[in-house]
């Protein structure tokens, strides 16, 4: 599995940045129960409007304030997304939007692993939230 983005390139054309899930899959391989790990391929350092990246998620319950538009496709496992009190279960090759300011639970009783795409990019800047479970501080933006 890889991954595609559009980062600037030295004469300011668009160019596609490529990745690779074996340089995280360690990450899936040693989640443990109750885990979650996210990685943010796309986000404000790349200057792009939207956000993206893979989500590892290990029989674990994830409450949330969506403050950003979400679309999710589900690569391996089963999905579970509880909006506002209904759930939303997601195979393997289903996908799913979820509009901004509802309540959420990320859930899976097993592995799995979803890809993100969420809209505006800078969702985290513009709604203050300073530590989302699962993502590595390093990948979180900076104070300024």
């Amino acid at each position: 599995i890889f991954f595609l983005s559009l980062t600037s390139g030295n004469n300011n054309m668009k160019k596609p940045s490529v990745y690779r899930m074996s340089e995280i899959s360690d990450r899936l391989d040693n989640l443990p129960q109750g885990g979650t790990f996210i990685k943010p391929f796309v986000n404000t350092k790349m200057g792009a409007s939207m956000a993206g990246g893979i989500n590892f998620l290990n029989n674990v319950s994830v409450p949330w304030d969506l403050t950003c538009d979400e679309l999710i496709y589900c690569f391996q496992g089963v999905f579970r997304m509880v909006v506002d009190g209904e759930s939303y279960s997601l195979n393997a090759g289903d996908m799913m939007y979820v509009p901004k300011d509802n309540h959420v639970i990320y859930e899976a009783d097993e592995k799995c692993v979803i890809f993100y795409a969420a809209y505006p990019v800078n969702w985290k800047e513009l709604s203050g939230v300073t530590h989302v479970p699962g993502i590595d501080p390093s990948d979180m933006p900076s104070e300024s």
